[in-house]
């Protein structure tokens, strides 16, 4: 049984570290181990389909969601401007990592996380996520911070390759709009 209590309540203890990511990156590796209980646990929480209605725990200093990709999602490029851990528990999530150096985000990495795959992101890591499958995905995400009201974040419009500020309505249109589009 997972418990997400306990869970958040550990990351909690985890911000008080040194390096709060490392801690945190042990504590996902555990409670992806069974997938089936994590599954359970997110369901048996969960209140619907947004982002927000997927959150366990979203404060100033931590926040700690499930990312159910239906199949097919794209997200646009975005950052979060603090570090995330990410664990895939069920189908895939493929990352592709971005350079903005130039003014326009450039590819410069990618990752596919299978289930039981761990990915660390820094403070500055840019990226957007895919679902290649025709299945559902779904990972427990971790950041260090508030992922809706963060200072800072940007999201790049996927049709002109601009940088805007990160609003979160607008994060979901587009991801829509390119989840249609594949």
């Amino acid at each position: 049984m997972v418990d997400l209590d306990k869970f958040v309540a550990d990351c909690r203890e985890a911000l008080k570290t040194r390096d709060p990511a490392s801690v945190v990156e042990k504590l996902v590796q555990d409670v992806i181990a069974d997938p089936a209980a994590l599954d359970a646990a997110f369901a048996a929480r969960i209140t619907g389909t947004s982002l927000q209605d997927r959150m366990i725990c979203n404060d100033e200093e931590l926040t700690v969601a499930q990312i159910a990709a239906p199949p097919g999602l794209r997200s646009p490029v975005h950052n979060h401007c603090m570090w995330a851990v990410i664990g895939v528990y069920d189908g895939q999530e493929h990352n592709r990592f971005f350079s903005d150096a130039g003014g326009e985000p450039e590819q410069i990495g990618e990752q596919l996380l299978k289930v039981g795959d761990i990915c660390r992101l820094t403070a500055d890591t840019i990226h957007a996520i895919h679902n290649p499958l025709p299945t559902r995905s779904a990972a427990i995400h971790v950041y260090g911070g508030n992922l809706v009201t963060r200072e800072g974040r940007s999201v790049w419009n996927p049709h002109s390759n601009e940088r805007e500020d990160y609003e979160i309505n607008q994060l979901s249109r587009y991801t829509k709009e390119l989840s249609e589009l594949a």
